[in-house]
């Protein structure tokens, strides 16, 4: 009887290592999965608000003109 529990026991705790790597393993790889695009979103948002509030803190002034051009046929 002796044997048989030391015996499960020897088997057990391999086992259990072995599923816990298996499962910290599944989770990084599910939460790389989930942030790589969540990053790039996060990434193009966040360029696209610095780029909105450079545009807010620059005064542009927008003009349409005409360029006139005095030919020898004019004299």
């Amino acid at each position: 009887m002796r044997t048989s529990f030391n015996l499960t026991r020897i088997i057990i705790i391999p086992i259990l290592l072995i599923i816990t790597v298996i499962a910290v393993l599944v989770f990084s790889v599910f939460f790389t999965i989930l942030l790589i695009p969540l990053t790039i979103i996060g990434f193009k948002f966040w360029r696209g608000f610095k780029l909105a509030k450079s545009r807010k803190h620059n005064d542009f002034i927008d003009a349409q003109y005409t360029v006139l051009e005095k030919t020898d046929k004019d004299s």
